[in-house]
């Protein structure tokens, strides 16, 4: 069986016609699918990059049994008008070849999936990862609150009627957007390795070593492309408080330009505090820098179940965050403000500060909440759930054989069809250009930022569409993978 997994993610590939990720698609996400499926096409955003040099930090999203279908955005009213009928049929003829459609949603791409697959009558699934509201209400600039309202009932009614929906929360994207009469399962879509108990000593060891004037250093990681985590938050938060601070500094570990950052850090009089250190590879790398600071902050405006948040807290990181998403769900009430609040995590950063009591008690506690988190417990949990998925779409393919391929949708019949919607989740960057000669070549350069909420502004050609075959795979010699661009 095949499916067609569909998001709004950036992917970047090269000349070799390898994809890779920011982090947060490498291959091993492909293969909690393919346990069930035999192939899979991701269909998603693009930027084709210059030199190997533009892949440092990324990690590998090519592998055996994956295609990679390249879309242009549909991020903005423009290409909405525009491209939308391009889309449309690309996904149209991928979708016809697939066997079942999963759409992470909130995102443009996945709702068009989803909108094709019903009118083909293909079953789907979708995977809960944000709030559409938060995303937009929060992202700072007009259209975006505009819009909020219409995302957020569109994404009620895209996840309400999915005969199966995963959701990465625990309750709070259940309850923002509830499904009826579908199966449901919460399952983060984090895995971390199981964290030995040396890593709670070492944390508790440095805590106990710091006295009340040591310097601190705080953390983040999130993207710098717009606002959704809270860079200005915290920066503003640590001005505020750092003349009741001593030495501070702040770490920020992400993809993206640091030049505005930079400058609001020097407009605030910290910016000799702050320091922008580019992408590391997930695992190791970045479990090391986590052990090197002292407080984990995460002041999203916008967030399902922060990864980064939990990387912390297996580190037995105290973390203080806001109440965006699911961030409630994993750390203390007492560690918690609500988003744009810089007074109150000001307030927070001075407690965790002088109170080394109250950092040792949120340690401990973040530390074992953490392995709740463990790849061998999500496992189980989301092997079941796509077990069952594809034993629903086993039993159709097999009836639409027996019935001389016409749809049946019995499985799914007890499910309301509404018309498919698109929610915007973000606001991406993103051009393609491609031109289209006899041999059928193409070429897409899209730019675009690897985070679901950056800032739109789409310039494309609309006068010459091509679609383009490659072939990839773990090593570049070989053709166990075909990535088709498509562009316009």
């Amino acid at each position: 069986m095949n499916v067609l997994w569909a998001h709004d993610h950036t992917f970047y590939f090269n000349e070799s016609g390898k994809f890779f990720s920011g982090g947060k698609l490498p291959y091993a996400v492909w293969e909690r699918y393919l346990g069930v499926f035999d192939k899979i096409t991701v269909a998603g955003r693009g930027k084709k990059a210059s030199s190997d040099a533009d892949m440092a930090g990324k990690t590998l999203s090519s592998g055996p049994n994956v295609d990679f279908l390249v879309l242009p955005s549909l991020s903005n009213p423009v290409n909405k008008m525009t491209k939308r009928g391009y889309i449309e049929q690309l996904l149209q003829e991928a979708i016809g070849k697939a066997d079942a459609v999963i759409a992470r949603v909130p995102s443009e791409i996945g709702a068009e999936a989803i909108r094709v697959a019903r009118r083909m009558g293909k079953p789907y699934a979708v995977e809960v990862v944000a709030c559409a509201w938060d995303g937009l209400w929060n992202y700072g600039n007009l259209q975006g609150k505009l819009y909020a309202p219409f995302s957020l009932n569109q994404t009620r009614a895209i996840v309400k009627d999915a005969p199966y929906a995963l959701y990465v929360t625990e309750k709070f994207l259940q309850q923002r957007y509830p499904n009826i009469g579908g199966r449901t399962e919460s399952c983060s879509n984090v895995e971390i390795p199981e964290p030995g108990e040396e890593v709670l000593t070492r944390r508790l060891e440095r805590l106990q070593a710091m006295s009340t004037d040591a310097p601190l250093t705080i953390g983040l990681i999130g993207s710098l492309n717009g606002r959704t985590k809270g860079i200005d938050i915290a920066l503003r938060a640590i001005a505020k408080a750092k003349p009741n601070l001593p030495a501070t500094k702040f770490r920020v570990l992400g993809d993206g330009d640091p030049a505005r950052w930079q400058a609001m850090a020097e407009k605030l009089g910290i910016g000799s505090l702050v320091s922008f250190e580019g992408v590391l590879p997930s695992g190791g790398a970045v479990f090391e820098w986590l052990d090197n600071i002292d407080l984990y902050v995460q002041p999203s405006y916008q967030e399902g179940l922060p990864r980064a948040t939990i990387e912390a807290m297996s580190r037995a990181c105290p973390v203080l965050g806001s109440t965006a998403g699911g961030i409630p769900e994993l750390i203390h009430e007492s560690c918690l403000h609500r988003p744009g609040q810089v007074n109150q995590l000001a307030e927070q950063i001075k407690r965790a500060t002088f109170d080394r009591r109250w950092l040792k008690e949120q340690a401990e506690r973040n530390f074992g909440r953490s392995k709740q988190f463990t790849k061998q417990r999500l496992d189980a949990k989301r092997t079941a759930f796509w077990q069952s998925f594809g034993e629903m779409v086993g039993q159709i393919s097999l009836r639409e054989v027996a019935a001389g391929a016409e749809p049946v949708r019995e499985e799914m019949s007890e499910h309301n069809e509404t018309p498919a919607v698109s929610t915007n989740a973000a606001n991406t960057s993103t051009g393609v250009e491609a031109s289209t000669t006899a041999s059928t070549t193409a070429n897409a350069n899209t730019t675009a930022s690897t985070t679901a909420n950056a800032n739109a502004n789409t310039t494309a050609s609309t006068n010459t569409t091509a679609n383009a075959s490659t072939n990839t795979n773990t090593e570049a010699s070989t053709n166990e993978s075909r990535e088709r661009v498509g562009a316009i």
